[in-house]
C-alpha cells in the first residue's frame, strides 16, 4: 500500500513507452516482474507493507484479482481513503503520517478474521528453507495435496506456492549480497541461495528487478528497501 503525499508518480508502459500517472495513493498487488515508476519533483511515500496473505484479508476478494494490477484507494476504501490521505499530507512529522496510516490500517481489519491457517504455516516452512523446498515436499508438509496448495495461495497470496518460493529465494540472495564481507563469490552466492549458476541468479534478478547484482550492489546507485533510486 502506497500512500503518497509528495509530488506525482508516473509508471512507465514498456509496451509503447508511455506514462500513465499514478492514483495519489494506492494499493498493488504480487508482480511478475518489476515496473518503473518515475517522479519530477520531490518523492514523498509512506508504503505499508503487507504480509503475503494480508491483501485477500483486507480487501475482501482473492488476491490473484490484484495480480498486475495497481488499484487507487479510493476504489478500495471509498471516502475513508480521502480522509486518510488528507490526514497524512497534513500532518508535520513522520510519525504522525505513519501513526495515522497504522490506525486507518487497524480500522479497516477490525473484526476480519484470520488468514488460513494452512498457508500461515506453508509461508512459514518456505521462508524457514529460504523458499529452498520443492512443492511436492510442502504439501506434504503442510498437510494437505498440491492442487489444494496451489488454489490456495493463488486466492489468498496472488502467486503460486512455486513462484512465492522464489520470490523468497531471490530475497535470500540479495540479503547474502548485502551481506557478504567478500569471503563469498557471486557464484557462490548463487549456488548457496539456490540457483543453477551465476548466470541463473543475474537472469533472475534482472527479470524481478531490472538490476543486475552489479548495480544493485553499485555505489553510484544507492536504493531504498524497495529498490527506488535515492539522490545524494
Amino acid at each position: 500500500m502506497v500512500f503518497n503525499y509528495g509530488d506525482p508518480l508516473f509508471f512507465r508502459n514498456e509496451m509503447d513507452l508511455g506514462t500513465t500517472a499514478l492514483p495519489a495513493s494506492f494499493v498493488y498487488g504480487q508482480l511478475d516482474s518489476y515496473r518503473n515508476v518515475s517522479s519530477q519533483g520531490r518523492i514523498r511515500l509512506l508504503i505499508a507493507v503487507l504480509h503475503p496473505f494480508g491483501a485477500s484479508t483486507l480487501l475482501k476478494f482473492p488476491a490473484s484479482e490484484l495480480r498486475n494490477q495497481t488499484i487507487a484507494f479510493e476504489d478500495c476504501f471509498g471516502v475513508q481513503a480521502d480522509s486518510v490521505d488528507d490526514q497524512i499530507a497534513s500532518l508535520s512529522s513522520l510519525h504522525d503520517k505513519i501513526r495515522a496510516a497504522e490506525h486507518f490500517l487497524l480500522r479497516q481489519s477490525n473484526g476480519l478474521c484470520d488468514n488460513s491457517p494452512l498457508i500461515a504455516n506453508a509461508i512459514r516452512i518456505i521462508h524457514a528453507q529460504n523458499g529452498l523446498i520443492p512443492v511436492v515436499q510442502l504439501a506434504t508438509l503442510s498437510g494437505t495435496h498440491e492442487r489444494q496448495l496451489q488454489r490456495k495461495f493463488e486466492e489468498q497470496i496472488g502467486v503460486s506456492p512455486k513462484r512465492y518460493s522464489g520470490i523468497i529465494r531471490m530475497q535470500h540472495a540479495l540479503r547474502m549480497l548485502r551481506k557478504n564481507s567478500g569471503n563469498l563469490s557471486l557464484a557462490g552466492i548463487a549456488c548457496e541461495s539456490g540457483f543453477f549458476d551465476q548466470a541463473h541468479l543475474t537472469r533472475e534478478m534482472k527479470h524481478i528487478s531490472g538490476l543486475t547484482p552489479g548495480q544493485y550492489l553499485s555505489p553510484e546507485n544507492v536504493l531504498a528497501a524497495n529498490l527506488i533510486r535515492l539522490g545524494h
